[in-house]
């Protein structure tokens, strides 16, 4: 018969007198907060956590509150894994605003160059006057050259995606003719599909039409 399998000793609340704390990564072996010592699960025993307290430290002779508040005081205090991750997320939502007001420019269609004269200003006068907060740690590049590239980036993205899913479903095409402000014809491109239940509609492509100037006697 198979050995049976051995119970594995949890955290114990009373293991704080010692000054073991329990282990984040591994609540079964208990952590000394001041020299991260771990115990073998099987050496788990109030007398070998005493005798480290005992060997190792001068406070051994306190109370638990005091070590109850060493606790609190280590717990507080941010890890590097923390940090990282906190500057991580911050640059995510940086980046996921950035994008969000590259769409809002391209869909107004107002000049990219607003975004770092008109927006950015706008925004860091919000949280100066509104949230109180200083805004040297605001990153968000809005540069004109930056509106444009990741504009680029979108539109290949969205034109990729609205293909692929034409490839496996059925659509109709429609052309017609536009002129810009400046007198340039457009040839437009619009498609009707379905999706998730829904009919839409999108603008494959928009090129620039050439045209024959003749003259007339």
């Amino acid at each position: 018969m198979s050995e049976a399998k051995k119970e594995r000793r949890q955290y114990s609340a009373e293991y704080i007198k010692y000054e073991f704390i329990e282990n984040s990564t591994n609540p079964s072996l208990p952590l000394c907060f001041f020299c991260s010592k771990t115990f073998l699960n099987e050496a788990v025993k109030t007398s070998s956590l005493q005798d480290h307290l005992n060997k190792m430290y001068s406070d051994k002779n306190k109370n638990v509150a005091y070590f109850q508040n060493l606790e609190m005081q280590h717990n507080a205090q941010p890890s590097v894994s923390k940090l990282f991750s906190v500057a991580v997320n911050q640059d995510d939502d940086e980046l996921r605003a950035s994008y969000n007001i590259y769409l809002l420019i391209a869909q107004t269609g107002k000049p990219h160059t607003n975004g770092e004269t008109l927006i950015l200003p706008a925004i860091k006068e919000v949280i100066t006057t509104v949230h109180h907060k200083p805004t040297a740690d605001v990153k968000i590049p809005l540069s004109n050259n930056s509106v444009q590239r990741r504009i680029d980036e979108m539109a290949e993205n969205i034109e990729e995606s609205l293909c692929n899913h034409l490839k496996t479903s059925q659509f109709s095409i429609q052309l017609d003719e536009s002129t810009l402000p400046t007198n340039e014809a457009l040839l437009l491109s619009f498609v009707r599909f379905t999706k998730d239940e829904k009919i839409c509609q999108e603008l494959l492509f928009a090129r620039n039409l050439e045209t024959e100037r003749r003259n007339h006697i």
